[in-house]
């Protein structure tokens, strides 16, 4: 699946390639990757709702997004950085002190955010 950009959010897919420990104490950092996209988050690890080799659909929205209570993850936050660098465009989002990273080569994801945005971060297992 490619990257889907609707007016206020981007829906993507990917699969769970690491989990590992954090140097912060039951903090986990999670990565997702898929062929247009890398992201990493960083999760406390009662949140944890899936495992390596996972497949998930990851939503990025200016608005809450529909979800199943209890089953899928879902987080709010703001854009704090925005960066360019050999080909890759980068959004840093801080989930009230839990960091994400998306890392791109598509301008899609980048373009439609800007800094302060409240966003929501919503991660199901597919």
């Amino acid at each position: 699946m490619s990257i889907k950009v609707g007016p206020n959010n981007v829906v993507y897919e990917g699969v769970v390639k690491n989990v590992e420990k954090s140097l912060i104490p039951q903090v986990l950092i999670v990565t997702v990757e898929s062929p247009d996209i890398k992201t990493t988050f960083d999760i406390h690890k009662m949140l944890k709702n899936f495992e390596v080799n996972d497949r998930v659909r990851i939503t990025i929205s200016k608005v809450r997004p529909n979800f199943k209570e209890g089953v899928d993850l879902v987080m709010k936050g703001y854009i704090v950085s925005k960066k360019v660098g050999e080909g890759i465009y980068k959004l840093i989002i801080s989930l009230w002190g839990f960091l994400l990273i998306v890392e791109s080569k598509s301008d899609a994801i980048y373009n439609l955010f800007d800094y302060m945005d409240e966003i929501y971060f919503k991660v199901e297992v597919i």
